[in-house]
């Protein structure tokens, strides 16, 4: 698989306190982790939801989604809950290490105590991880007019296998999590 092979290692950023259950349940995404409001209203700061061990506490990252400018971004078809529902059925992975601690130095972040985990591509995919890419960063907000925007949908998301070099990577996710058992790396 070109993806695989040109993306030897993907990383995800997250709460440090999150590694054991990490390891014990696998890296899940926030629609798994916590019902109601975290999974389908714009989080502004970061959230506390039970980990699945319950006893101890999943931090969930802020989001960049309000509603009056998400709304603008969307296809008509598509409402902003439901659309931070399909996010939020997701975990964010980059290509790069440096992509993955430019998210944990990020203004909003650097008060949390953050680690980075590196991940073998290879045992993902051979693991059946639904690894998806996106050509564009559907989190961030752009300044475009609203006449020349492009408008966000489900489909902007393709199996990794089908993505090429050359093509940009703006969003890398695995879409359900990453199961418990794929070995993976914190990276100090």
């Amino acid at each position: 698989m070109d993806f695989a092979r040109h993306n030897p290692h993907l990383f995800h950023v997250t709460h440090r306190s999150a590694l054991p259950s990490i390891q014990a349940h696998g890296l899940l995404p926030t629609a798994t982790l916590a019902t109601g409001a975290p999974t389908t209203e714009n989080r502004e700061a970061w959230t506390p939801t039970p980990a699945p061990d319950g006893t101890t506490t999943a931090w969930l990252r802020w989001q960049n989604m309000p509603e009056a400018p998400i709304t603008t971004r969307l296809h008509p078809a598509i409402p902003p809950a439901a659309w931070r529902l399909f996010i939020n059925s997701m975990v964010f992975l980059f290509a790069s290490e440096a992509d993955a601690r430019r998210l944990a130095a990020s203004p909003r972040d650097t008060e949390r105590d953050q680690i980075t985990l590196r991940f073998e591509t290879a045992a993902l995919v051979e693991a059946g991880c639904a690894l998806l890419t996106c050509r564009w960063n559907n989190g961030y907000l752009d300044r475009t007019p609203a006449t020349a925007r492009r408008l966000r949908s489900y489909d902007d998301y393709r199996p990794a296998a089908l993505w090429r070099r050359g093509e940009n990577l703006g969003e890398i996710t695995a879409f359900g999590g990453i199961p418990a058992g794929i070995p993976f790396e914190p990276l100090a």
